[in-house]
């Protein structure tokens, strides 16, 4: 963990990814209830409160913690309104790659703002943590984030068959990467 840096806001050209905070919890409920935004999503709080503790653990959470998410709020860098949160997947102890998961309110889906909070969260990712790759999981039935990580510049690199068992069936289970020396800011 030597490598952790003081933890600061992500900034893109219109987007500003933070830590969530407390006043946070209605908005992240209100997207990630939703069956036509979480129908790929494993996490689907039931409840405010469920949205509260998990803001709550995720504020004393620190930078590439071993086997944890760090999951941000996607606001509009003007308005300060939230438009999706993102998150990092940070893997073993001294591991040199993460996982990056997003999910954008359907209000504001078509505007880009995905593409482009995943470019910031890999640039973060790849020159201030110095990892060397970043991959994402995705159900290849969930083509809006597919097309993302297409344009990003992933490349698609397995297609497990029927290997994440989801919604009490197998789902197929894809997975996009890029290496740090590939990636151009």
């Amino acid at each position: 963990m030597s490598k952790i840096k003081a933890w600061g806001n992500i900034s893109s050209r219109r987007l500003c990814l933070r830590r969530l905070q407390s006043g946070d919890a209605e908005t992240l409920y209100l997207f990630r209830s939703s069956p036509k935004i979480n129908q790929y999503q494993c996490w689907r709080p039931e409840s405010i409160e469920e949205v509260r503790e998990f803001i709550e653990k995720q504020t004393e959470l620190l930078l590439d913690t071993p086997n944890t998410w760090f999951q941000l709020a996607i606001c509009d860098k003007n308005s300060g309104i939230m438009l999706g949160d993102c998150g990092f997947h940070f893997l073993n102890q001294n591991s040199c790659q993460s996982e990056i998961g997003f999910t954008i309110y359907t209000p504001y889906q078509g505007n880009g703002y995905a593409e482009e909070s995943v470019k910031a969260m890999i640039s973060y990712l790849f020159f201030e943590l110095a990892k060397h790759r970043v991959f994402a999981s995705v159900d290849p039935r969930n083509l809006p984030s597919v097309r993302v990580l297409e344009r990003v510049g992933l490349r698609k690199e397995a297609h497990f068959r029927k290997s994440f068992w989801f919604d009490n069936d197998w789902v197929d289970d894809v997975v996009y990467a890029i290496l740090a020396d590939e990636w151009v800011r």
